[in-house]
């Protein structure tokens, strides 16, 4: 296993032309409407309940999402969006215990390990906060990843709450060893990553809270040379984070109660 770790890093390290990739004013476009009608369609839903039926038990359910333009796919030219919903069920929790585990900013280098490895808190003022943090990706591959996001909480009644986070800045470090070494260009780099929004919603019932997360993210297309190569690590990037972020709140919310 080492040895082919070995030569697909080689096999990358050869050809940075084929690899590079670039984010073009149309592929941030057709990211910007997805976005759109994604964020049209949960503010819509807001006040359905329907969703907590797919909350079993412990079990965290996680499957793909979607979003329509007038009945027909969104073309992302250049580009790859992944859309994953993960729900589940928080058993003995209440609101204000989730709310502290998503606040806690300075800790998720800890709560959503091994994927985040470094957080902070850059500003808050009210409900909105503006945070850091550094993603940290190995597979074949591996790859660190310097990123911002603005958060803004709401809340419905005492019992429901949602939080919408957009990513406002993700740059890819030039060298994972050295996470503090440089950085590539914003939007000209390997385009694992460019943008990453993401959405919860909560709801306090039945002895525990309901919880879902919608991530939306953008990435580089796939070329046809190096296809072999990383389209696993681009179609199980998202999936598998949404699988950490998932666990690591439960766990985290858990220790709290």
């Amino acid at each position: 296993m080492y040895s082919i770790r070995l030569l697909f890093a080689a096999l990358f390290a050869a050809l940075p032309p084929a690899y590079a990739a670039t984010l073009t004013p149309q592929t941030a476009a057709a990211f910007d409407r997805y976005i759109e009608l994604t964020e049209a369609r949960m503010k819509a839903d807001r006040s359905s309940d329907a969703w907590k039926a797919k909350a079993h038990g412990n079990n965290i359910r996680i499957e793909p999402g979607h979003t329509l333009d007038n009945g027909k796919k969104i073309d992302v030219p250049d580009g790859m969006i992944q859309h994953w919903v993960g729900t589940m069920f928080i058993a003995g929790a209440a609101i204000p215990q989730v709310k502290a585990v998503l606040q806690d900013y300075e800790n998720y280098k800890h709560i959503y390990k091994p994927e985040v490895i470094e957080s902070k808190l850059i500003s808050h003022q009210g409900d909105e906060y503006d945070i850091f943090l550094r993603l940290y990706k190995k597979q074949v591959l591996t790859v660190v990843l310097n990123s911002n996001y603005h958060v803004r909480y709401g809340t419905l009644d005492p019992q429901r709450m949602y939080v919408i986070s957009h990513s406002t800045r993700i740059a890819e470090v030039k060298d994972a060893a050295h996470p503090n070494a440089g950085e590539e260009k914003v939007g000209d780099d390997t385009g694992f990553l460019w943008r990453l929004n993401s959405y919860w919603r909560f709801e306090q019932a039945d002895g525990g809270v309901y919880a879902e997360c919608e991530a939306v993210s953008l990435s580089r297309d796939v070329p046809s040379l190096l296809g072999w190569m990383i389209k696993g690590f681009l179609e199980k990037f998202p999936k598998e984070s949404m699988q950490n972020t998932m666990r690591g709140t439960k766990a985290a919310v858990l220790a709290k109660r």
